[in-house]
């Protein structure tokens, strides 16, 4: 099942990552630009060592409540825990122009608009 994040017009594919090699991978060594999002659940920080590109990075509770973005974050750099935390989004650098803080992230699946 696909899922988005829809941000105004724009409509920005993700997917969740559960198993361990594709959490520690992520977008680590990845060259080509990126076009989609990652989703880590219960997950409260996250670094971007080795991360080739920016990222803008959206952290958000169990409900999509926005707690905090990180908009154009280079490589090198660890974003630190959030008590409530529960979801991190890895989306393409640009995509979270329009969010702010405390804003519900809209989630939608194929199908929904």
């Amino acid at each position: 099942m696909e899922k988005y994040i829809k941000n105004g017009n724009k409509k920005i594919k993700f997917k969740t990552v559960t198993k361990f090699t594709d959490r520690l991978k992520g977008f680590r060594f990845y060259l080509y630009p990126i076009k989609e999002g990652l989703c880590y659940p219960k997950k409260k920080m996250i670094n971007t060592y080795f991360v080739c590109q920016k990222l803008d990075i959206v952290v958000t509770d169990k409900e999509n409540n926005i707690l905090a973005i990180y908009p154009s974050i280079r490589t090198e750099n660890f974003i630190r825990p959030r008590l409530k935390a529960y979801y991190i989004y890895l989306l393409p650098e640009g995509s979270s122009k329009g969010l702010e803080n405390y804003d519900k992230l809209r989630i939608m699946t194929k199908g929904d608009d």
